[in-house]
């Protein structure tokens, strides 16, 4: 099956960023690419108007494209029972170079974990007491059932009266003629060696005592030998403490915990705690990372965690050129338009696929959200045909759309201030110093400038908290074509920088000032080099 390819925008994702990727996922699909939309954080009031006006299902949440346990090649599979024998398992292990494996019951929920060296301290330690299956017996006996009451067959292995120990001994007997009745009771399975000495008068009186009985043609000492290995391993398995790893821990996070924990073998589990199969560290585990497509950013900072660890195959964006990196080429299409969805217009067109009405509602509504309805400093020639080639395809009246949209999203009614600023909330790095900007772009610019004090108060914390340059929150008037600004403290002279202005305060506002992108970063980030 084709590796699934995630398509997302932005952390604090807005209109065009959401949009633009369920679009690009659409045309992906239909181009035989197992593509999937996902989003990076909580939808504002304007995004989840535009899904639900065209009845566009929202993306699912996507927290990191980190290495996970299930994206290395382990050990999938390998397992072992826990009613085998000893011998089953040690070729099992040895058969498929690995010294330890997870043990699992008859619903494939894990038990535990057995090892070589396991296998090995029951020899050193405790050889002659088994716990085990008559069927295990039998296989490893070679040996011929002549009485079986008890599948369970559980003692000490003695091959000499005198070694009795308990009711439930084991004996081996060269000739059953050896056995005195008065033993009976201290044996629960009889191995004998010699078929001929088995008359029926004797097995009428095992039988009475519902002892066991096989026979065998191997020689004392493999007979023992053969007993102690058709131990079962439950016997042997470690149950307590044991290390195991969901599938979807982090790779490198694993390697970290396992190389603190000093071992090298570790059962893989699910959330139902099936086992999956067994991950070693010493392991040269071929790796398959995710793949990305981004759409709307090109800044490692402002994409999702863990992005230095994913396969980026390709970028769609409409902003400048920013800090990801990739080890190989991939396809990158950058262009100076006001939506990234005008650049996956011109796609669709390049691919001859046609576009369904919710897609080429999602998409104007995106053009219209980052151009401000295509008034804004951003807007190009290019997103306003793409806008009115849709909005004929469709049959949509464009303008008294976007009036329902904007009243729709620009409210902060129902909003904390935090959610305010951060609703369409970017940071930005220019060498080793770091600075955000909030932008809202609302009718409500009288509430917010009552309540500017608590805003700052946030954009302080913020600063202070995530060790920033400045922080600017800037209120988007789209009546007024401008935007009224509150930045932190020891700003004033960036600001006049990078407004040209010869005084500065609080909510001041700047006529013409409409675009984050093309109007604010750029300067910042001259004046900050």
């Amino acid at each position: 099956m084709q590796d699934k390819v995630y398509i997302f925008g932005h952390q604090n994702p807005d209109t065009d960023s959401v949009t633009s990727a369920i679009a690009l996922t659409y045309l992906k699909n239909n181009l035989g690419i197992n593509a999937e939309a996902r989003i990076l954080g909580d939808l504002n009031k304007e995004t989840k108007f535009v899904l639900n006006y065209f009845k566009v299902k929202t993306p699912a949440y996507l927290d990191s494209v980190k290495l996970q346990i299930n994206n290395v090649d382990y050990h999938k599979g390998y397992q072992v029972l826990i009613d085998d024998n000893i011998l089953n398992v040690y070729n099992y292990l040895k058969e498929r170079s690995i010294t330890g494996a997870p043990v699992v019951d008859d619903n494939n929920k894990l038990k535990g974990l057995i090892t070589t060296r396991d296998i090995l301290n029951k020899f050193i330690e405790n050889n002659d007491y088994i716990d085990t299956t008559y069927d295990n017996v039998l296989k490893l006996l070679n040996g011929v059932e002549i009485l079986k009451f008890s599948n369970i067959v559980k003692g000490k292995i003695i091959s000499s009266i005198k070694n009795r120990k308990g009711k439930d001994n084991i004996f081996i007997a060269e000739n059953i003629n050896v056995l005195k009745e008065s033993l009976y009771n201290s044996i629960s399975t009889l191995i004998i060696l010699d078929k001929e000495s088995i008359s029926h008068e004797i097995i009428k009186k095992l039988y009475l005592k519902k002892i066991n009985i096989i026979y065998t043609k191997l020689d004392m000492l493999n007979a023992f030998n053969n007993l102690v290995l058709s131990d079962s391993i439950k016997n042997l398995t470690r149950e307590n403490q044991i290390n195991m790893f969901n599938e979807n821990y982090y790779y490198y996070e694993f390697l970290k915990e396992a190389n603190k924990l000093g071992h090298n073998n570790y059962p893989v589990i699910n959330k139902k705690k099936e086992c999956l199969g067994l991950i070693r560290i010493t392991d040269k585990n071929e790796i398959h990372k995710k793949k990305v497509i981004l759409v709307d950013h090109n800044e490692e900072i402002q994409s999702v965690d863990g992005i230095e660890e994913a396969d980026i195959i390709e970028i769609v964006d409409h902003h400048k050129i920013g800090s990801l990196s990739t080890n190989d080429p991939i396809n990158f299409r950058n262009m100076s338009v006001g939506s990234t969805n005008t650049i996956i217009y011109e796609m669709y067109k390049e691919n001859h696929i046609a576009i369904p009405y919710e897609v080429a509602g999602i998409m104007i509504s995106g053009i219209l959200s980052d151009t401000l309805g295509l008034t804004g400093s951003t807007t190009t020639d290019i997103d306003i045909d793409t806008v009115v080639k849709l909005s004929n395809l469709m049959g949509l009246d464009y303008k008294k759309y976007y009036r329902e949209m904007l009243q729709a999203g620009t409210s902060i009614e129902g909003f904390t201030k935090l959610e305010v600023l951060t609703q369409d909330y970017k940071t930005f790095q220019v060498d080793d110093k770091k600075y955000s900007i909030g932008v809202t772009v609302t009718l409500d610019i009288e509430q917010i400038m009552k309540d500017k004090d608590e805003y700052l108060t946030i954009m302080e914390n913020k600063k202070k908290n995530n060790d920033l340059s400045l922080v600017l929150f800037v209120i988007t008037d789209v009546i007024n074509n401008g935007s009224y600004i509150l930045y932190t403290k020891g700003c004033e002279e960036i600001i006049m920088e990078v407004f040209n202005l010869n005084n500065i305060y609080e909510g001041i506002f700047i006529k013409g000032i409409t675009s984050r992108k093309k109007q604010i970063v750029p300067k910042i980030n001259e004046f900050l080099k």
